[in-house]
């Protein structure tokens, strides 16, 4: 039973305090909805508390560690931290498919065992709020009277040209002739018309 218990004990000590190898460093992203896309966190902007994600970079560019922000045991105060980790260099990079980054998705810091934990305030605005955010069109402001007033001299200078044309067109071919004066002969045969 000692022995038993003994175990137990270098086992949940093993799980409940971190290894020397892995450290006391902490890198954190905090998120917040930012409104009107100023980058930083004004009053009455909340936290983000779902649809955010960060990976973990060390120096080498290896993703160490991944998490959501909906399954951090943080996430009511918008915060994904990744925690017992040795000192060095990492990068924290920050994705969402529901909303888009008003302030930079990416930072990187170097660690040093002690410290408080580094932090990146991400700010984003929801995609579907940014849909509705764009200009409406403006209201119709009435007839546009100068483009109407061009479009009808246009039209009428057009229709004068053609008929000008088309009357060239009649002279030219249907041209009134001299009527052709037929002779008749003493034989009652015709003759050939004189030009």
């Amino acid at each position: 039973m000692v022995r038993l218990t003994l175990f137990l004990l270098v086992l949940f000590s093993a799980y409940a305090a971190p290894s020397a190898a892995q450290g006391d460093g902490q890198f954190c992203v905090r998120s917040f909805d930012d409104r009107n896309a100023n980058q930083v966190r004004d009053q009455g902007e909340t936290l983000l508390v779902n649809g955010i994600g960060a990976d973990l970079l060390d120096e080498s560019g290896i993703v160490v560690a991944s998490a959501l922000l909906a399954d951090s045991p943080t996430a009511a105060q918008g915060v994904i931290c990744f925690q017992f980790l040795p000192p060095g260099q990492y990068t924290i990079q920050v994705t969402s498919a529901e909303y888009h980054a008003t302030t930079p998705d990416t930072m990187t810091v170097t660690l040093i065992g002690g410290e408080l934990p580094s932090v990146l305030e991400f700010g984003a605005q929801s995609v579907t709020a940014i849909v509705e955010l764009q200009p409406e069109p403006l209201p119709d402001a009435g007839p546009d009277w100068p483009r109407i007033i061009t479009a009808a001299i246009g039209a009428v200078v057009a229709l004068l040209v053609m008929q000008v044309f088309g009357f060239i067109v009649y002279l030219i071919r249907f041209r009134r002739r001299k009527p052709v004066v037929v002779q008749k002969a003493d034989t009652g045969q015709f003759r050939r018309p004189v030009k």
